[in-house]
Parts: C-alpha cells; structure tokens; sequence
C-alpha cells in the first residue's frame, strides 16, 4: 500500500490558517473562509441597475455613475 502524499500548506495572509499549495498555484492568497468574506463584501458594494431608457440592466461598481441614472431623484 502506498504512502499518503502530504500536501504542502501555505498561510493565509488574513488569518494565518493554512490552505493547500494547490489553491494557492491558482493565484489564491486566503483560505476559503477569508476568500468567501473578502468576496461577500466586495459584491455588497456592486449594483445592477439600467443604464439608461430602453437599455437592458448593466453592472455598476462606481456609486458616481449610478447618480447620474436617475435624474428625477436629484
């Protein structure tokens, strides 16, 4: 029977828990844990809104652009 192969960890840069080589190859500095809370927040901040009449709802990740969508709020 073959030996299990140990996989070696890297830290993650937020918390300091390990995670695999594997996930950080693909570019991953965090753990999952701190990747999905890095990443909630950074959907908290994006908006789908329409861009304008007769458009269809586009993706904005700048607050001054959506302020200039509705003109009647102003």
């Amino acid at each position: 029977m073959r030996e299990p192969k140990e996989i070696p960890l890297i830290e993650c840069f937020d918390c300091g828990e390990s995670f695999s080589e594997a996930r950080a190859a693909l570019g991953y500095n965090l753990c999952l844990a701190c990747g999905e809370k890095a990443a909630r927040q950074a959907r908290a901040s994006w908006c789908i809104a329409p861009a304008g009449h007769k458009q269809g709802y586009t993706l904005h990740t700048d607050k001054s652009a959506l302020r200039g969508l509705n003109k009647t709020a102003q």
